[in-house]
C-alpha cells in the first residue's frame, strides 16, 4: 500500500511540478481521443462501404442466377406442355454452378415452398456441404411476400465467419414455385477490414507518439527560456546580484531576457543604495552611541554624588535629584540597548551558547524581579512542568528575554497574578509569561515589536522602558531559530511565549499552548 502511495505522490509532484510533461501528457490524450474518434468513423465507414459493395455484388449475381435458371426451367417443356422436371433440376444446378462466379461461395439451394399442390413435385436439393441452418423462416417468408427481388440476410456462417444468405423465387412449370437460395462466406470482406483496421490503429499509434514527441521538444524549446530566467533568478535571490542572461535574437524570449536584466539592474543598484543607508544609518546610531558613552559616564558620577546628597537639599532640589538620577539610568538603558541592536543590525551579534536548564533560569528570572513584583502587589508563580534539564542556550539573551516579558507583565498586569510557564521536548524549548491585565486589542499585537511603540504611551512605567525591550527580545529569538508569539485580549490580559528550537528542529511546535492552562499541562 506504502508504494502505491509513493508512486502516486511522486507522480502527482511530477504532474505539479513540470509544465513540459503537463502539455505533453495533454496533447498526448488530446491527440489519442481524436485518432479514436476518426479511425472508428473511417472503420464503420469502410466496414459498410466493404459490405454494402459485396452485397450489391451478391445480389446481382443471385439476379443473373436465377434469370438463367428460370429461363433453364421456361425452356424445358416439351411440344405436349409436360416437363421433366428432375433433369430440368440438374440442368438448372449446372447452370447455377456455371453462372457464379463471385468469391466465397459456399453452396446453393432449390428449396420447394411449402403449402402447394401441384401435378409434378420437384424434389429439393442442394450443393455438397451447404449450410441448410443459416437459411431462416424469416428470409424465406420475406422471399414467398415478395417474388419480384432478392432478398438477403446476414448470417455466420461454420466456421464462425460472417456471411450473407441470398434468396429469391422460381417458377418451375407443372411443380410450382421454389425458392434458390445462395450462401456466401465473407470472410476475405472480413480479412481487408481487420487490415484495414490494423492499418489505421497502427498510424494512429505512430501519429499519438510523433505527436508527443513533437509537442515535447517545441515544449522544451518554448519554456527554456523561462527556465533560464527561472535559474538566474534563484542564483540573483540568493544574492548574486552580478548574475544577467544572455540576450540573443529579438522574439519574445530576447524581451524576456531584457526585460529581466533590467529588473535586476534596477533592483541590483536599489540594494546597493540601501545597503549603503543602512550601513550608514547603524555605523551612526553605533558612533553616536559609543561618543556619548564618555559624556554620560561623567553626567553619571555627578548625578549619583548629588543623588547621594540629596537629602540635604531642599524638597525641589531633592525631587530634581532623584528626577535626574532616574532619566540617567534611562539614558544609560537607551543608550545599551541602541548599541545592541545596532550590532544585531550589522550582523555581528553571535550566541554564547551553554548549558542551563530553563527552569532554573526562568526561577532566576522571577527572583529578579521580586522586588519589583511585591511594588506591584503580584505574585508570580512558575509552572514547569518540563526544562528542568540543562539545554544549550546563550543565557544572557534568553534572561533578557523572559525578563522584558516579566517587566511588561507587572506594568500591565494591574497587580494581578502572572504565570511564569516552561516545557521543553526533543525538538523545542517554550518560556512563556501570561498576566492578567488590561491587554491589548489585536491591532495593538500586530504591533507590539516595532521599535519605539508603545500601546498606551501616557501609562506609567514602573520597570522604566525604553520602547526597543521587545525589539530586542525579538532580535535574540530569531538569533536562535526561534520564534516570538503573543495572544491577548482586552480586560484579559497578554500572554508571551518564546520557543527556540533544539537539535536539527526545524518550525517546531512549541510544548507550551497559547495562552498555557494548567490543566491541559497537567493531562
Amino acid at each position: 500500500m506504502r508504494f502505491f502511495a509513493r508512486i502516486v505522490r511522486q507522480t502527482r509532484e511530477a504532474w505539479v511540478g513540470s509544465l513540459r510533461l503537463r502539455m505533453t501528457a495533454i496533447s498526448v490524450g488530446l491527440s489519442l481521443v481524436a485518432v479514436v474518434a476518426i479511425g472508428g468513423f473511417l472503420s464503420y465507414t469502410i466496414e459498410r462501404n466493404l459490405f454494402e459493395s459485396r452485397r450489391n455484388e451478391v445480389i446481382s449475381e443471385t439476379q443473373s442466377v436465377s434469370g438463367s435458371v428460370q429461363a433453364q426451367f421456361d425452356g424445358a417443356i416439351n411440344a405436349q406442355g409436360f416437363i421433366d422436371v428432375e433433369g430440368a433440376n440438374s440442368s438448372a444446378q449446372a447452370t447455377i454452378r456455371a453462372t457464379t462466379n463471385s468469391p466465397g461461395l459456399i453452396g446453393f439451394a432449390i428449396l420447394r415452398a411449402p403449402g402447394q399442390d401441384t401435378d409434378q413435385v420437384m424434389t429439393s436439393t442442394s450443393s455438397v456441404g451447404f449450410p441448410l441452418t443459416v437459411v431462416t423462416d424469416a428470409l424465406r417468408g420475406a422471399v414467398h411476400d415478395d417474388r419480384a427481388n432478392v432478398h438477403y440476410q446476414s448470417v455466420e456462417v461454420p466456421g464462425e465467419s460472417p456471411g450473407i444468405v441470398t434468396g429469391t423465387n422460381i417458377d418451375v412449370p407443372t411443380a410450382g414455385r421454389y425458392d434458390l437460395v445462395l450462401v456466401y462466406n465473407l470472410a476475405d470482406v472480413a480479412g481487408n477490414l481487420a487490415f484495414v483496421q490494423s492499418a489505421l490503429a497502427t498510424g494512429g499509434l505512430f501519429f499519438v507518439a510523433i505527436t508527443g514527441l513533437i509537442v515535447w521538444l517545441v515544449t522544451t524549446r518554448s519554456i527554456q527560456p523561462i527556465m533560464t530566467t527561472a535559474a538566474t533568478a534563484e542564483r540573483f535571490a540568493d544574492g548574486n546580484l552580478d548574475e544577467r542572461i544572455n540576450v540573443e535574437g529579438t522574439d519574445v524570449s530576447a524581451k524576456l531576457a531584457v526585460s529581466f536584466n533590467r529588473m535586476a539592474e534596477s533592483i541590483s543598484g536599489q540594494i546597493n543604495r540601501l545597503a549603503t543607508l543602512s550601513t550608514l544609518q547603524q555605523q551612526f546610531v553605533s558612533d553616536v552611541s559609543h561618543e556619548l558613552r564618555t559624556p554620560l559616564t561623567t553626567i553619571k558620577l555627578a548625578g549619583s554624588m548629588l543623588f547621594k546628597q540629596r537629602k540635604t537639599f531642599d524638597k525641589d532640589s531633592a525631587r530634581a535629584a532623584e528626577l535626574l538620577n532616574r532619566q540617567i539610568e534611562t539614558f544609560d538603558e537607551l543608550l545599551a540597548e541602541l548599541i545592541e541592536l545596532s550590532r544585531y543590525d550589522a550582523g555581528a551579534a553571535e550566541l554564547e551558547l551553554e548549558p542551563i536548564a530553563p527552569a532554573a533560569l526562568a526561577q532566576s528570572c522571577i527572583d529578579q524581579m521580586a522586588t519589583l513584583a511585591r511594588a506591584q502587589g503580584s505574585t508570580v508563580t512558575l509552572f514547569a512542568p518540563g526544562g528542568h534539564k540543562p539545554v544549550d542556550l546563550d543565557s544572557r539573551r534568553v534572561r533578557r528575554i523572559v525578563n522584558n516579558f516579566l517587566s511588561n507583565a507587572l506594568d500591565h498586569g494591574e497587580g494581578g497574578p502572572i504565570e511564569v510557564w516552561v516545557d521543553s521536548t526533543s525538538s523545542a524549548v517554550s518560556f512563556a509569561v501570561r498576566d492578567h491585565g488590561v491587554g491589548m486589542t489585536a491591532a495593538d499585537a500586530e504591533r507590539v515589536f516595532d521599535r519605539f511603540w508603545r500601546a498606551d504611551p501616557s501609562r506609567q512605567r514602573q520597570s522604566g522602558g525604553t520602547g526597543l525591550g521587545l525589539a530586542i527580545a525579538l532580535g535574540y529569538a530569531k538569533l536562535h531559530g526561534g520564534v516570538i508569539d503573543v495572544w491577548s485580549e482586552p480586560k484579559s490580559g497578554a500572554c508571551f511565549r518564546l520557543t527556540i528550537p533544539q537539535g536539527d528542529a526545524v518550525d517546531p511546535v512549541s510544548p507550551l499552548g497559547l495562552p498555557p492552562i494548567a490543566e491541559e499541562t497537567d493531562a
